[in-house]
């Protein structure tokens, strides 16, 4: 969780939920919006604390050697802080409490290569794309609901990105992959239309950045040549 590595550029006096959601990412212009996906994403944050903990107890690790590391980023991730002003939640997270969280990251590397910004860049441009195909009045009610659906999974997985790397890329995939394949005969008809075909486009861009990242996961592959597959159905 590099995240919490920047806490110290965010200004002390703002509330948390908001230095939350500039280094999140979270652009929601609605405030209550904007809280709820910082509450999500948070949440997110916790269930990766305790995945690293799960991991070195598997590993035999002393609890004492990061326990009260653990106890003070919880306590930094806590929704009860997200009304907090941030020099509150900032507290702690010092530099030694840093240090073991990247110590404990380094024991537990599971060999995933960064996505790189300019791969992440043209995900995003292809979302972009997508959204313009939902306010064209063109795009069939049926296909714009799919593509807004699948929009919000993209998003979601860029900003829990950050916080677990590229599976949560790959859990949209597979989430979308499961929503294509119930659907598939209702979205027969649109195959050949520009809105479908981008956002098959968009999916192929993120597949190719997220195998590259995975690349030692054989499901990935499977999943993509899945997807692949059901393409070929519709």
């Amino acid at each position: 969780m590099c995240i919490l590595e920047k806490a110290f550029t965010q200004q002390e006096h703002i509330q948390a939920v908001e230095a939350w959601a500039n280094l999140l990412g979270v652009m929601d212009d609605d405030p209550n919006r904007r809280a709820v996906r910082v509450a999500e994403l948070v949440h997110a944050m916790h269930r990766e604390l305790d995945l690293v903990a799960a991991g070195l107890a598997e590993a035999h690790f002393s609890k004492r050697t990061y326990e009260n590391a653990f106890a003070r980023i919880e306590q930094a991730i806590s929704p009860l802080m997200l009304t907090a002003s941030w020099i509150q939640v900032k507290q702690n997270l010092t530099p030694d409490v840093l240090t073991a969280l990247t110590f404990c990251a380094e024991i537990l590397s599971d060999e995933e290569s960064q996505i790189s910004t300019d791969e992440l860049e043209d995900i995003r441009q292809k979302v972009e794309e997508l959204r313009a195909t939902v306010d064209d009045a063109e795009t069939p009610l049926r296909l714009r609901q799919l593509i807004q659906h699948h929009i919000e999974l993209i998003d979601r997985a860029l900003s829990e990105y950050l916080i677990v790397g590229a599976k949560a890329l790959r859990d949209a995939r597979r989430a979308a992959m499961g929503e294509i394949f119930e659907v598939k005969d209702e979205l027969a008809p649109f195959k050949s239309s520009s809105a479908f075909s981008k956002l098959s486009s968009a999916w192929a861009t993120l597949s190719k950045a997220t195998d590259v990242a995975l690349k030692g996961e054989k499901l990935v592959q499977l999943v993509h040549k899945g997807w692949e597959a059901l393409s070929d159905i519709l």
